[in-house]
């Protein structure tokens, strides 16, 4: 378990003054809570694994931080180069992932035969499908958010291929993780279509930021722990 430290209080703190902020449609609010989410989490993460960082994982959450800045300055006009800022961590999540299942993969078969999984791959098809028709008819964006849509749905298949076939919390958090992303990024599409329901709105805050701490707990264990590095390691708690 994590000790709560001063940088985890702040990180939560400052997250609940957003959603207050958000929710009472405070600018100023927004702006003075918004800049110090990202940054404390971060510095949770550097000071969990003694400044042993990953520098690939570094720039996702720099990504993530420019893209958030970028539309809580102003929406409206950095709209395409927010999104693609918030993008870019996604092919690291996904690559992340890949590479967590080809070392699970090593230790033993997985098993996809049970009702469950087809199941969920069902789901988030139809989902990946409802949400693209949704979705305005504006070239760039569109294939923005179809890239988004993608990249959820093979992060959403292969976190529940290691949760139903392998038990750690590096692989809890990668559900966490995955699935903070996908009802984040859903309702943030929900609210642009319902823009007056304002519990769409703040599902997605919400979620947005939970999403963070799990990103951050999630490379947390895995760094920490040096799954790689340990043999015969699945059952083991990371």
């Amino acid at each position: 378990m994590f000790k709560v430290n001063s940088v985890l209080i702040l990180y939560f703190i400052v997250s609940i003054l957003y959603v207050f902020a958000v929710l009472i449609g405070s600018d100023n609010l927004e702006l003075f809570s918004k800049p110090i989410i990202i940054p404390s989490i971060y510095y949770f993460y550097y000071i969990s694994v003694r400044g042993k960082i990953d520098y690939l994982f570094t720039f996702s959450v720099v990504s993530f931080f420019i893209g958030e800045i970028l539309h809580v300055i102003n929406r409206d006009d950095f709209n395409i180069v927010g999104l693609v800022f918030l993008l870019i961590p996604y092919f690291f999540v996904l690559y992340y992932i890949a590479h967590d299942l080809l070392y699970y993969l090593k230790e033993k078969k997985i098993k996809l035969n049970t009702f469950s999984f087809y199941i969920i791959v069902m789901l988030l098809l139809y989902l990946f499908i409802n949400v693209l028709i949704m979705i305005e008819d504006n070239s760039l964006e569109f294939f923005i958010y179809a890239v988004f849509a993608t990249l959820l749905l093979f992060m959403g298949i292969l976190a529940f291929v290691m949760l139903i076939n392998y038990s750690n919390r590096t692989i809890l958090y990668t559900g966490f993780m995955v699935g903070c992303f996908l009802i984040s990024d859903l309702f943030y599409v929900f609210s642009k279509k319902i823009p007056d329901l304002l519990a769409l709105k703040m599902i997605n805050v919400i979620t947005q930021e939970l999403s963070f701490f799990c990103y951050i707990s999630y490379f947390i264990y895995r760094t920490k722990f040096r799954m790689y590095s340990k043999p015969n390691s699945l059952k083991a708690s990371k």
